[in-house]
């Protein structure tokens, strides 16, 4: 079993680690293989990624649609924590997956709201699904989701970051090294460039919490996966 992961705030990761742990399986990180093109063979072949936008991360997206994969069974798991509207129809619309589930998550998009204040509640009934899902995958259970040709929004809309940076900035390099697009460069202030992917790796991993798209986000709860450690996110999105 090979499992394509995608990780900004240690959520996906976390979630495929423990389905490769319980199935013996291989892990890749999409970023680290964005730029080669691949025939990907294995006798299954999942794929486990954060939904943004209702839709695919865009390089999740690119990444699927640059290489080719071929497996006697395709599983997807759409990790989710506001709403999901056929949201698994857009990678059902490009991979023939025979398993696909949704996992809630804590929510790390602090654009929207503050993360939670104890995120281990609700990651106790993330572990629970995710249980369920392993013996799923395991056991090759097959369901039917409506395939969605058409891009999410995060495909169509997402890139220019807009993010800026306080003078409370360290120049730590953090924000850098777990940014999964490689978008960032550091400089007086932070400079920002054209491939951002929104994950908000960046802005929850920021020791000084100095990052932000508006300013109420300065106010509010970061978040990372509390089982996954940040340099475990900087070496998954190391090129």
């Amino acid at each position: 079993m090979t499992i394509f992961y995608f990780t900004g705030t240690g959520n996906s990761l976390f979630a495929a680690k423990r389905i490769a742990d319980a199935a013996g399986a291989r892990l890749v990180s999409i970023p680290q293989v964005i730029r080669t093109k691949e025939t990907y063979t294995d006798d299954c072949i999942g794929f486990v990624y954060p939904q943004y936008a209702n839709g695919l991360p865009k390089m999740v997206r690119a990444f699927i649609e640059g290489n080719t994969f071929k497996a006697d069974y395709f599983f997807a798991v759409d990790l989710w924590s506001f709403i999901h509207i056929n949201a698994l129809g857009e990678i059902a619309g490009l991979v023939p997956l025979d398993y696909s589930a949704y996992l809630k998550t804590p929510n790390n998009f602090i654009y929207l709201f503050g993360a939670p204040k104890d995120p281990a509640k609700p990651l106790a009934k993330t572990k629970k699904r995710l249980e369920i899902i392993i013996k799923d995958i395991i056991g090759q259970k097959r369901n039917r989701i409506k395939p969605r040709k058409t891009p999410g929004n995060a495909t169509k809309y997402f890139g220019k970051s807009g993010f800026s940076v306080t003078s409370a900035c360290t120049q730590c390099g953090i924000c850098a090294k777990v940014c999964p697009a490689g978008n960032i460069r550091l400089d007086s202030t932070g400079r920002f460039g054209t491939e951002c992917e929104l994950c908000y790796g960046c802005v929850n991993a920021c020791p000084p919490h100095a990052i932000f798209s508006k300013k109420a986000e300065l106010n509010r709860r970061q978040y990372k996966n509390p089982l996954i450690t940040v340099n475990e996110i900087i070496e998954a999105n190391k090129k």
